[in-house]
C-alpha cells in the first residue's frame, strides 16, 4: 500500500495558507523558524502557490501593516515572530489590533523542548535555554480572542482552521499560535480540503418588534442622531445609512471614525467631534461605536432615547465601560439599516422637520477656515491635503491631537477612502500604509501622521519594507516639534499649573531632526521639507507624483511649534 507524502507541520500550514486566501506572512524570523525557512525554499524551489514572504526589521511593522491588509479585504494575514521577545516586541501593534477588532492571526515560536540532540530541531543554542519563558501566551493573552500551543503535528490544519475562523467571526479580532521547535518540524501527512467546515460566525439582525420599535422611534423623534465610529469596516453599510438618513431624516456622527462610515460632503454629516450635538438630541442611535461621548464634558437630554447597535455592545475586553440605552442590540449592522429599510417610507412622516434641524445644527458645525499666522497651521495643512483627494485615495489617519479636526476639513466622500487605528498605540500609521498598498495595489496610499507617531512607527523599518516589496506611499508628517497629546492632557487637568506657566511640558523633540532622511537611507524613499506656506501645495503635488512613480515620499511640514521649551 503506497504511503502518503508528507512534510513538515510548517510547510503544511504555508499550504493550507493558499487555500484560505491569506497571502501574506509579515515575519520577523529567528531561531525558533528553521522549520518555516526550510519550507519557503522548499516552496519556493518548487514554484507553487505560497504565501508572499514580507521581512520586516520591526514587529511593529510586521503586525500594523497586517492590521492595514485586513481593514481593507477583511482578511487575516500571518504575522511570524520570534518566540517571547518577538512577541514583546508587537508592543502597541497588539492593542491597536485588539481595540480595533481587527482578523490577525499571530505565530510564535517557543523554545525547543528537548535538549539531548534526539529528535529534529532540539536545543543547540544557548539562548534555547534564555528564552524558554513558561508562560509566553501571557505577555499579549489579554489581547487575544484565543490562544493555544500546537502540541500535535498533525493537527497544524485544525488549528489553523480554527484561528482563522475565531479571528474572522464578529467580532473580529487577533489570536496567538505558538509552537516548539521540535513540533513545526515534525512529518505530517496532507489532508483534504475542510475548510468550509470551518465557517466564520456571524451576526443577524434584530427581531421584527425590535425593529418596529426602533423606526417607530426614529420617526417620532424630532432630533434623532445617529453616532458611529467604525460602521465602515462594511463599505455597503455605508450607503445604507446615507439611504435612512435621508429618508428619516436623521443626522450623523462620526466621532474618533476608524473607516468612512458617511459622507463627509453630505448635507446630514452633522460633526467629526465627539461632545457636539449629544446635549440637543431627543434620539441617539449608537452604531458601533466605543465611546460616543465623554461624560464628564456631555450627557445625552433628559429624556432622549437611547438605542445602541453593535458587533460588540457591552465591550467586555475594556475594564470599566458603560453608555446607558434603554436597548442594546449585539447585532450587525449592515443587517439591522436593511431590515430598517425594508419597512420604511421612501418619505418618513415628519421628515421635512427633522432635515430643517439638520440644516441649523449643521451650518455651525463646520471647521473654520484655516488663518495664516507666521507659521502653517494644521487646518492649511489639511486644506492642502484635500486637493491631492481623488476617488483612488487612500487616506491613513494617525494625528492623534488632530483627531477632529483633519477629518472635518477633508470630508471625504467615498467608503474605503479613511482608516485609522482605533487603538492607541502610536506608530501604526506609516506601517498600516504597507498593508493598505498591497490590498488596493493601484490606491493612492497617503499616511497623515504627527512627528511622534512617526518615530515611533520605526521609520526604519517600515520604509525597508515599503521599499523592498513594492509598497510605495505618500506620508505626511504634521510637525508641531514634539508630542502635542500630552500637552493637552496636561492642559485639561491643570489649566493654570506650572507646565503651563513655564512652558515646560517635556514634549518637545529633538531640534534639527531630518525625519524624512531616515526613510530615504532606509528604503529610497525621496524626501521634502516644507517651511513656507508657497511651497507647500507644489511640494505635495510633487512628492505624490514620485509615489505614483513607484517610489515612497516622505513630506515634513513644520507647522505651529507647541511648545519653546528646549530639552537638557
Amino acid at each position: 500500500m503506497p504511503t502518503e507524502p508528507m512534510t513538515s507541520a510548517a510547510q503544511q500550514l504555508l499550504e493550507l495558507c493558499d487555500r484560505l486566501d491569506i497571502k501574506y506572512v509579515f515575519s520577523n524570523l529567528g531561531s525558533d523558524h528553521p522549520a518555516f525557512i526550510e519550507a519557503f525554499a522548499r516552496m519556493h524551489a518548487a514554484g507553487g502557490p505560497m504565501p508572499r514572504i514580507i521581512i520586516c526589521p520591526h514587529e511593529m511593522t510586521a503586525l500594523s501593516a497586517a492590521h492595514g491588509y485586513a481593514m481593507i479585504t477583511r482578511q487575516p494575514q500571518i504575522t511570524l515572530v520570534h518566540v517571547d521577545v518577538g512577541t514583546q516586541n508587537l508592543g502597541g501593534s497588539v492593542h491597536n489590533a485588539a481595540r480595533a477588532r481587527v482578523p490577525a492571526i499571530i505565530l510564535a515560536g517557543l523554545s525547543p523542548v528537548t535538549d539531548d540532540g534526539t529528535r529534529v530541531a532540539s536545543r543547540n543554542e544557548f539562548i534555547h535555554y534564555t528564552q524558554d519563558t513558561p508562560r509566553q501566551h501571557e505577555i499579549v493573552g489579554q489581547y487575544m480572542k484565543w490562544s493555544y500551543e500546537l502540541r500535535a503535528a498533525e493537527m497544524v490544519d485544525d488549528v489553523l482552521l480554527r484561528a482563522r475562523q475565531i479571528a474572522s467571526s464578529m467580532p473580529e479580532g487577533p489570536v496567538y499560535i505558538t509552537g516548539a521547535r521540535e513540533i513545526w518540524e515534525e512529518p505530517v501527512a496532507a489532508s483534504p480540503e475542510r475548510s468550509a467546515d470551518w465557517p466564520r460566525a456571524t451576526l443577524g439582525g434584530l427581531s421584527e418588534a425590535a425593529v418596529a420599535e426602533l423606526y417607530q422611534a426614529l420617526c417620532g423623534a424630532q432630533r434623532p442622531i445617529v453616532v458611529t465610529t467604525y460602521l465602515g469596516r462594511q463599505p455597503q453599510a455605508v450607503a445604507r445609512l446615507v439611504e435612512l438618513s435621508e429618508r428619516i431624516g436623521i443626522g450623523i456622527c462620526q466621532v474618533s471614525p476608524q473607516y468612512h462610515n458617511f459622507p463627509g460632503n453630505h448635507p446630514h454629516q452633522l460633526t467629526y467631534r465627539r461632545n457636539k450635538v449629544i446635549d440637543q438630541a431627543d434620539l441617539i442611535l449608537m452604531i458601533d461605536v466605543d465611546v460616543p461621548w465623554m461624560p464628564s464634558k456631555v450627557r445625552p437630554a433628559a429624556g432622549a432615547q437611547l438605542f445602541h447597535i453593535d458587533m460588540d455592545p457591552t465591550k467586555d475586553r475594556l475594564g470599566y465601560w458603560h453608555f446607558p440605552a434603554q436597548r442594546a442590540y449585539q447585532a450587525d449592522s449592515l443587517i439591522v439599516l436593511e431590515q430598517l429599510l425594508a419597512i420604511s417610507a421612501s418619505v418618513a412622516p415628519g421628515r421635512d422637520a427633522r432635515k430643517a434641524w439638520i440644516a441649523s445644527v449643521s451650518a455651525g458645525s463646520h471647521s473654520a477656515p484655516a488663518q495664516r499666522g507666521d507659521a502653517i497651521s494644521a487646518e492649511e495643512l489639511t486644506e492642502a491635503v484635500r486637493e491631492l483627494v481623488t476617488e483612488r485615495t487612500i487616506i491613513v489617519f494617525e494625528e492623534p491631537s488632530s483627531t477632529e479636526l483633519i477629518p472635518d476639513i477633508l470630508r471625504l466622500g467615498a467608503p474605503g477612502s479613511y482608516f485609522s487605528s482605533g487603538g492607541a498605540g502610536l506608530g501604526w500609521g506609516i506601517n498600516a500604509a504597507i498593508g493598505a498598498k498591497l490590498a488596493r495595489p493601484q490606491a493612492d496610499v497617503i499616511a497623515l501622521v504627527g512627528d511622534g507617531c512617526f518615530l515611533f512607527g520605526v521609520p526604519s523599518s517600515a520604509y525597508w519594507v515599503a521599499g523592498t516589496y513594492g509598497a510605495p506611499h505618500l506620508t505626511i508628517i504634521y510637525n508641531n516639534g514634539g508630542w502635542h497629546s500630552p500637552r493637552l492632557s496636561t492642559l485639561w487637568v491643570h489649566p493654570d499649573g506650572p507646565a503651563e506657566r513655564n512652558d515646560t511640558y517635556w514634549v518637545t523633540a529633538g531640534a534639527g531632526a531630518r525625519l524624512p532622511d531616515i526613510a530615504a537611507a532606509t528604503g529610497g524613499a525621496d524626501p521634502f521639507y516644507v517651511t513656507r506656506r508657497e511651497h507647500l501645495n507644489e511640494t505635495l503635488q510633487r512628492a505624490l507624483q514620485t509615489v505614483r512613480g513607484g517610489r515612497s515620499a516622505v513630506v515634513d511640514v513644520a507647522i505651529s511649534r507647541i511648545s519653546r521649551q528646549v530639552l537638557e
